[in-house]
Formats: structure tokens, sequence, C-alpha cells
């Protein structure tokens, strides 16, 4: 099945990294960036040429969602990492070692509820009581609940089935589960595969934003820092040819992932992610969505969100 194949500058913060000095010999350093099939920053850099001519070196490594992300970054396992909006909220609830040193923006329209093409739910609302697979601490973590507070429930008021992207898309078409809050690539290749509907996009309650994630030991070392800076502006790059060129990247970007070409047209025509500024009003929007699960009972305590901020890579 082919989704089986998709499935396996100055602080903000008080605690920021010292700004690292010095002289930088990039050819010495290697840039340990943590990557997931459904944000494919290397197929992306890969296809738009941008990983030609490096002066220092790559080194790429997959993971299943954004937690594990944080996990590995705050770890000192790797250097760089990008997540949606709310690993970046756990982590921080967790005290986890990281900064947050970029930012970018998306429609969030491929962040959905799904429910099976033959179920008769057909609203948020109508989830009460139902199970719901989603992956904690993920970004479809914060569309769940912000959509049930939308509708007047709360996640007490569905049983949440944790489970990773692959498992839930097995108990969504085995009917395990009711409905299944998840993300693109994952949204496309359920509702081409099987006739998924979804019944909420978080383009209706949540902020679409991605978040680039370093290690606090990354930042506060001269060469990974120029190389963080440069891999940015290399980045950016390669976003701004994927829109111009969208679809030569569908068909890239199906071809080296092994998912349908349609289900992957659909994901980068709603879901390309460009960098945006770090800014007040975005840090402001992750502040709310920290609040919610806080006030969920979902993450211990209060997350001050902009002590994890690190703005010295911002390029806007």
């Amino acid at each position: 099945m082919v989704a089986a194949a998709v499935f396996a500058t100055a602080a903000c913060g008080d605690e920021a990294a010292p700004t690292p000095s010095g002289p930088v010999d990039l050819n010495t350093v290697t840039l340990k960036v943590g990557d997931q099939k459904a944000i494919s920053i290397e197929v992306l850099m890969r296809a738009s040429g941008q990983l030609e001519n490096l002066p220092y070196k790559i080194e790429f490594s997959t993971f299943t969602a954004g937690p594990p992300l944080i996990e590995a970054a705050g770890a000192g396992g790797i250097d760089l990492a990008q997540t949606g909006n709310t690993p970046v909220i756990f982590g921080a609830a967790a005290n986890a070692d990281i900064k947050i040193v970029g930012a970018l923006a998306a429609t969030g329209k491929g962040d959905a509820i799904l429910v099976g093409k033959d179920s008769t739910i057909g609203s948020v609302a109508d989830l009460k009581g139902k199970k719901v697979a989603v992956t904690k601490g993920s970004s479809a973590n914060a569309n769940l609940l912000l959509q049930l507070q939308k509708a007047g429930l709360g996640l007490d008021d569905v049983e949440p089935i944790y489970l990773a992207p692959a498992d839930g898309y097995a108990s969504l078409t085995r009917g395990d589960v009711d409905a299944w809050a998840v993300w693109d690539p994952y949204t496309a290749i359920a509702e081409k595969e099987v006739g998924a509907k979804s019944i909420a996009s978080a383009d209706q309650a949540a902020n679409g934003y991605n978040f680039w994630v370093a290690s606090n030991q990354s930042v506060g070392d001269a060469g990974k820092s120029a190389a963080i800076r440069d891999f940015f502006t290399r980045y950016a790059a390669a976003t701004k040819w994927s829109s111009d060129n969208l679809d030569l990247w569908s068909s890239k970007y199906a071809e080296l992932t092994s998912i349908p070409v349609d289900a992957s047209r659909i994901t980068w025509t709603r879901s390309i992610k460009e960098p945006v500024a770090l800014d007040d009003q975005v840090v402001a929007s992750e502040q709310e969505i920290a609040d919610a699960f806080t006030e969920a009972g979902a993450i211990p305590g209060k997350v001050t969100f902009s002590d994890f901020v690190d703005n010295r890579f911002d390029q806007q």
C-alpha cells in the first residue's frame, strides 16, 4: 500500500545561550538536521539544488513526528529540526534544552480532523463520546483541542487514542477509531486513498506556524550557528523554488517519498511553509495555544513561550 511507504542578534528568552564568537571554518562543521516525511526538508533541498556546493556537511535523520525531534534536539542528538506549532510547546513545558530559532507560516488547511467516508459524523460536536486518534504533542493535538473548545467541548468529552501517524491511519481505516486528527501529507493520502472526509481544519481554529528548533549546544557553537544561518538562506530559496515550480515539485516529492502524485499536489497546494519573522505576534499566538494546553491540564504548569525564543537567526 502506498501509505505504508510514507508512514514507515540577541535572544528573547531569559535563558538564552551565549552568543558564539571566534573564527569559523565551515569545512570542519557537520550540521545534524532532523527531518520528517511530512516536512521533507532533505527532499525539498535536494530537489531545488540547495544541497549543492555546501561549505559544511549535513547529516539528515528521519523521525516519525515532531515530539521525538524535540527530544533528540534537547539531548543534543541533532542540531536543528522543524516541527509544527505544538511540539515546541510540549518541549518548553518539559524544560527541554532547546531554543526556537525560526518560524514558518502555512495555511493550516492540511491539518485536519478526518472521519471515514461512510461516517455519519458531520461536525466536531458529533465527536462527543467518540474515539479520536491523534499523535500526542503534535500540531494535530492542538487542532483537536482548539476545535473541541470551539464546539463547547474539552478533551475529556472525547476518548483520545494517542497513536503515531501510521497507526492512526490504520485505526481509522479499520474502524477502530471514529476520527483521526492529523496533518499533510497524511491528510491528503487518507482523502485520496480511502475517501476520508475532513470535518474541521486548523485554519479555522489554530495558527499554521511551524518552527525551527535548535539544541542549546548548537546555538552556542560558532560553527554550528554559522551553518544554521546559511542553511536558513538555502531553505528560503528552496521554498521559493517549490512555490514557483509547483507541478515539478509535486512530482518530485511524490517520486522521492512514494506517495500518489495527486496527494502530493494537494499537500503542496495548501501546505507549503514560508519563512516568516519570529516576531511578537508569532510568540503571542503560540502563547495562546500553550495556555489552552495548560488550562486543559495537558501539560504541567504554565509555559512562557518567549523564554525559549532566540531570534538571532531571524532573517526576516
